[in-house]
């Protein structure tokens, strides 16, 4: 895949052609961490696949000021520049799934279809409904390489076996090794926080909404997640027992499902509307 680079010093990959899909990674990770997971089942055709890297991570540059809305006006300008006013879909995770309530706030005639795993609804983590993390370890692992990162991985994993940790090594740690933490660490104070996340959290949204989240999350939790759904009526959510915040790494296949089903609604929508 070949990356470019915008003039604001994001980098991305862009990949295919038809309806353009933004995704948006979680905080500290990078562009792999969806391409990587993403490509396998989306080389289908009929879609611009568009993957980012946020400010201060991956290969992108870091911003000043280090702030929410900073970040989300960047990704914004990136957008605009990208596919102008374009229809499009957006996906998110974590701290992207938060940017791209955003987005999709701020575009709402744009934004097709929002699909959202594990999205962070409250930005301070001290304020959040978080789930009980546990393990479910189905094989021993010893490892040999990255040692350094499979406390890490059994922190926020919740089934644990050989297959659950190459994905791991492959989706989650280029990206922690690539993360600005001097940036990171200024984003998460106080500027994490939108400015207008109390109105975010009772958005309703013109598009369908569909998010994934997992019982065991002990990062943003599940329920604050439910409640966006009560607010939409075009709303759907997935909840998945023994599944922690890595959600795509503890269960891929139910995620590709629920992706390409989504995929396949949103055409479903489009043709109607058309007739």
């Amino acid at each position: 895949m070949k990356e470019y680079l915008t003039a604001s010093k994001i980098s991305y990959f862009s990949i295919g052609t038809g309806t353009p899909i933004i995704f948006l990674h979680g905080l500290e990770l990078d562009k792999s961490s969806t391409s990587l997971f993403f490509e396998p089942f989306l080389n289908i055709g009929g879609y611009q696949r568009i993957y980012f890297d946020l400010p201060g991570m991956g290969n992108s540059n870091p911003i000043y000021p280090a702030t929410s809305d900073h970040v989300l006006e960047l990704i914004l300008h990136t957008i605009e520049k990208l596919i102008g006013n374009r229809p499009f879909i957006i996906y998110g995770h974590s701290f992207g799934g938060y940017l791209a309530q955003a987005v999709t706030k701020k575009l709402p005639k744009q934004v097709l279809g929002m699909f959202l795993t594990c999205p962070v609804v409250t930005a301070d983590s001290s304020n959040r409904i978080i789930g009980k993390h546990i393990n479910i370890f189905q094989e021993k692992i010893i490892p040999t390489e990255n040692k350094d990162y499979f406390d890490d991985f059994l922190k926020i994993n919740v089934i644990i076996n050989q297959q659950c940790w190459q994905d791991y090594k492959k989706l989650i740690i280029p990206g922690l090794k690539k993360a600005n933490t001097s940036f990171i660490k200024q984003l998460q104070g106080k500027s994490y926080q939108l400015s207008f996340e109390s109105s975010l959290k009772t958005t309703i949204y013109p598009c369908p909404l569909k998010i994934m989240i997992g019982k065991n999350d002990q990062d943003v939790g599940y329920q604050e997640q439910l409640q966006l759904i009560q607010n939409n009526d075009n709303g759907e959510v997935v909840l998945l027992n023994q599944t922690g915040h890595n959600l795509m790494i503890d269960h891929p296949e139910i995620v590709k499902c629920h992706f390409k089903l989504f995929l396949a609604e949103l055409t479903i929508t489009k043709t109607q509307s058309l007739r």
